[in-house]
């Protein structure tokens, strides 16, 4: 079995929070806009940059708390 891509694992994490769909589509809005990357060809490298863009709309939907825990969370597990 191959290894989940980074924009998948980062749409895994975030799914319990706004669902599936949301995670997926979040991922590749952001990927694309403020990375300028297919979801597909982000590297690890640029988890950091995602996250950092995908805060603001974790603030508004999960809360400033949750957002930073949740984030936290993501550091840790894509790899």
């Amino acid at each position: 079995m191959s290894t989940p891509s980074i924009a998948e694992q980062v749409a895994e994490q975030l799914s319990p929070y706004i669902g599936p769909f949301n995670a997926t589509i979040a991922v590749k809005t952001f990927a694309q806009r403020s990375l300028k990357v297919a979801p597909e060809a982000l590297t690890i490298e640029q988890v950091p940059a995602l996250l950092d863009a995908l805060r603001p709309m974790l603030n508004t939907l999960v809360g400033r708390l949750s957002t930073e825990g949740l984030l936290e969370q993501i550091r840790r597990a894509v790899k």
